[in-house]
């Protein structure tokens, strides 16, 4: 069988991403040996390679925002072609209702590297694939709702992605930083996220959610990057790289020995011990991401589900500083019912951290998730996901009397760190209605602080504008 995969190539380089799970899931198709190809989300290219491969199926991977684009794309493409279409990622996975939409043919739940495998299997022997697991089939104006099978437990028994499918991009292939997973699963239940509603989907398995790569797994993989591609800085993708105390101290003793390149990976607060500190600055780690998601403790405890008291943060990004290590942290605003005072709490606990980066996002009400669940009760969402947009900077579909305030200082948090002398003019300046200027500096402040703390690579001065010009560029922000 043939397999097409659209991409949104440019999204994912404006936002220094890569599509892994896209590359895992057809890292496996190839291995069972079917072919795969992968195009960027523009219709005249996407027809062209389909008018002249012809695949049996077109994939695509949706988050919410846009998953609308995708559905269009999708339309258009079948006016002209005939294939199976199939989508996957976090929208199709919490919302399987969009598999009736017109031209849809397959949505998949959950992790899809076994399923679409099965999948493309059974419609090359022409079998029945209508009660495949993972998919919801839309075959002869009948849906066929099919349960999830069981994780893979033993990630290691997993393929390493298919990288070179998006490395045929020049921009993705010579870009000097490669982004690795070494988990999958959360332990953690905030109301905003995906994770929790992934562990109820899986929750009759009984197997655990959280599941960790062994460290020579993850070294092999990075050694076989460093053969093909240029590579002089790892992001490690995953949600909460320092959860297992004994399994940091053992990833660090190896890469330090085997790699030692430096790399960037995320954290939270209840698990940034002075040790592990210590022993990621000791295997190169440049800088840690951590999840301050909201400066006020009443927001976190009550609304997000994030237990931990101001004073655990900030003792945190202690722990980080005397390291030696960068901090970044990831921060939301303008969540159901949130006072402009209580947004402000933000701004103040990063200042406190000494945040090197602060990232400021607006809240998205994403399908299914409790939070967007609570903001729909209480009037704060109409429950209109389509409304969402790709964007997590410059919209929120949230109602609220002060959301262009809001707005403004999401987009202001970043100078009052910087400059703690300013923080009078960023009240000032919240009120005033220069959202396209603040957006500007923010994306400015973005690339300085990726190049020089976060990411701290060497360019070249051509290099440092083509960064500059992603970020300016980004579809996410």
């Amino acid at each position: 069988m043939k397999f097409l995969v659209v991409t949104d190539f440019l999204g994912y380089i404006g936002g220094g991403f890569e599509p892994l799970s896209v590359m895992y899931v057809m890292s496996a198709v190839r291995q069972a040996g079917h072919e795969v190809k992968m195009i960027e989300d523009d219709f005249q290219k996407a027809s062209a390679m389909i008018e002249d491969w012809k695949p049996d199926f077109v994939g695509y991977s949706a988050f919410t925002g846009y998953h609308k684009q995708l559905i269009d794309l999708n339309r258009r493409l079948k006016e002209r072609h005939e294939f199976i279409s199939l989508f996957g990622g976090p929208h199709p996975t919490f919302f399987p209702e969009m598999v009736k939409e017109e031209g849809v043919d397959i949505v998949c739940r959950g992790e899809g590297e076994e399923a679409v495998v099965e999948l493309l299997d059974s419609v090359q022997r022409g079998e029945d694939y209508s009660g495949v697991r993972n998919f919801w089939i839309k075959l002869n104006g009948q849906i066929h709702r099919n349960e999830v099978r069981p994780l893979q437990d033993d990630l290691d028994k997993i393929a390493f992605p298919a990288r070179d499918l998006f490395y045929q991009f020049p921009q993705a292939r010579n870009s000097k930083v490669r982004i690795v997973n070494t988990a999958r699963g959360c332990p953690y239940a905030c109301t905003y996220c995906y994770n929790y509603k992934i562990k109820e989907l899986y929750k009759s398995f009984g197997a655990p959610h959280l599941r960790h790569r062994g460290v020579d797994s993850i070294i092999e993989e990075i050694l076989q990057l460093k053969a093909k591609y240029p590579i002089e800085f790892v992001y490690f993708g995953t949600d909460n790289f320092t959860t297992l105390k004994d399994w940091v101290f053992e990833f660090s003793e190896k890469y330090r020995r085997k790699l030692n390149i430096p790399f960037l990976c995320g954290s939270r607060p209840e698990t940034i011990s002075p040790e592990v500190c210590r022993a990621l600055k000791s295997a190169n780690c440049a800088s840690v991401y951590m999840g301050i998601e909201s400066g006020n403790e009443e927001i976190r405890r009550n609304l997000l589900n994030r237990k931990m008291n101001n004073d655990r943060i900030i003792t945190a990004a202690q722990n980080i500083h005397e390291a030696g290590l960068k901090l970044a942290t990831f921060n939301m605003m303008l969540f159901p019912g949130e006072t402009l005072e209580q947004a402000w709490d933000t701004l103040t606990l990063n200042q406190r951290c000494r945040s090197d980066y602060a990232w400021v996002s607006l809240f998205q009400p994403y399908p299914r998730t409790k939070l967007a669940d609570y903001a729909i009760e209480k009037g704060y969402f109409d429950g209109d996901f389509d409304r969402l947009q790709v964007s997590w900077y410059r919209f929120s579909a949230l109602s609220n009397h002060h959301k262009k305030k809001f707005e403004r200082l999401q987009k202001l948090v970043w100078l009052a760190v910087e400059f703690r002398w300013l923080t009078p003019l960023v009240k000032l300046a919240m009120k005033l209605p220069f959202s396209p200027i603040y957006m500007f500096l923010l994306k400015l402040h973005k690339a300085y602080c990726y190049r020089f703390r976060v990411m701290p690579v060497k360019l070249s001065f051509r290099e440092v504008l083509k960064l500059s010009w992603r970020f300016l560029v980004d579809r996410s922000e």
